[in-house]
């Protein structure tokens, strides 16, 4: 039973990814527009970072009983790269096509950006703090 439940499972991916990638190439015969593009990628994760953030002010700001006035600024500004790529989407394709296809760009880049960009920056503060110990160039090549 738990091979059959593997199959499935395995099944609807092979056939979730088949149906996306069709839907994409269908897109740009028709439409030529590309809605998996890295400007997606981006404007998704600055909106997620966005939304990280203010709802971390919000909190903090609740728990230090202090305005919550940043923290709601924070969170409705990250609806707004959001609300422009669907715009965006919908004025080079047409309604039905825009929606579905902005609807599959959050749903795909949303935990891609969620995971990836907090490894990006913990990466990138490792490798500054590992370039402040090391001495220099000349020094090392003896």
């Amino acid at each position: 039973m738990e091979i059959l439940k593997c199959a499935v499972t395995v099944g609807a991916l092979i056939g979730l990814v088949k149906g996306i990638q069709l839907f994409s190439s269908h897109c740009r015969r028709r439409f030529r527009h590309r809605f998996f593009t890295l400007r997606a990628f981006w404007l998704t994760g600055l909106s997620i970072s966005l939304m990280w953030l203010g709802f971390y002010c919000y909190s903090s700001e609740v728990h230090d009983h202090a305005p919550i006035n940043d923290g709601l600024v924070l969170a409705v500004l990250s609806v707004v790269p959001i609300v422009w790529m669907v715009y965006e989407n919908i004025r080079e394709t047409d309604l039905v096509h825009g929606l579905g296809g902005s609807a599959l760009q959050l749903a795909l880049f949303f935990p891609v950006a969620l995971y990836s960009l907090p490894l990006l920056l913990i990466a990138m503060a490792i490798v500054l703090f590992a370039s402040f110990k090391a001495g220099p160039a000349w020094l090392v090549d003896r």
